[in-house]
């Protein structure tokens, strides 16, 4: 590969656009790597747009021809974020979070691969690996700018972040993430995070509330949230047990 970089201000119109579209939709890990080759990052844009279009085989092909460029971290862990991505586009669960948590590894500060693994830990009810990821993510969402910060997605890592915190009986560190969440944009279900928090902590009239938010905002969650209260109430709930 020639390494005569290319300047992008004097590049077409169309790979400006693309690089621009990428750059909003993965700007903390994209805009730190290949700075120093230009043509390494027309290819990158290629091979993206590439998987956008879920193309993936020919997603894989181009960066697959970019690895041997890459020499900073800043390179190595936007590539393996990017195939982690290509393997999600393909619908390969599994290798996407393997990708994923080798790009978290290297270390960048892009929110979002932090929390696909925060999620995927959640569901697995690894509660604790899921704390930090969530942590992470808030983390890297807070240092964004004004403009490009996702206040709804803030609020969801916080209500999730109170849940997973609720579960490792970290009961304070959890009511703290709960009201951090309340100056953000709330999820229809929040409030059975919160009853199910309140009733961890003993409140009963605290989780009642909550519920009663629930009938009114999300009432598919009503009966689930209550059995599930009630019985950490009564102190039958295995997970909840000699624990408050």
């Amino acid at each position: 590969m020639n390494n005569q970089p290319i300047d992008f201000e004097s590049a077409n119109f169309a790979l400006q656009y693309s690089w621009e579209v990428h750059r909003q939709a993965f700007g903390p890990i994209l805009e730190p790597a290949f700075v120093e080759n230009q043509q390494v990052r027309i290819i990158l844009i290629n091979a993206l747009n590439h998987i956008s279009r879920r193309e993936v085989k020919r997603g894989m092909e181009l960066l697959k021809e970019i690895h041997p460029y890459c020499i900073y971290d800043e390179d190595k862990a936007a590539w393996a974020f990017f195939v982690g991505l290509c393997f999600e586009m393909g619908g390969a669960q599994e290798q996407m979070l393997k990708w994923y948590a080798k790009a978290g590894e290297i270390g960048h500060r892009f929110y979002l691969p932090y929390l696909k693994l925060a999620k995927a830990a959640h569901s697995a009810a690894q509660f604790e690996k899921a704390k930090c990821y969530y942590e992470t993510a808030i983390d890297c969402l807070l240092e964004m700018s004004e403009d490009d910060k996702d206040e709804i997605v803030l609020g969801s890592a916080y209500t999730n972040l109170t849940s997973c915190l609720t579960m490792l009986h970290q009961y304070p560190e959890a009511e703290k993430a709960w009201n951090t969440a309340q100056q953000y944009p709330a999820q229809s279900g929040a409030d059975a995070t919160a009853a199910i928090l309140y009733a961890s902590m003993g409140n009963a009239e605290k989780t009642a509330q909550h519920i009663e938010n629930l009938k009114v905002k999300f009432p598919s969650w009503v009966a689930q949230t209550q059995e599930m209260t009630e019985q950490i109430l009564s102190g039958i709930h295995p997970a909840f047990q000699n624990k408050k």
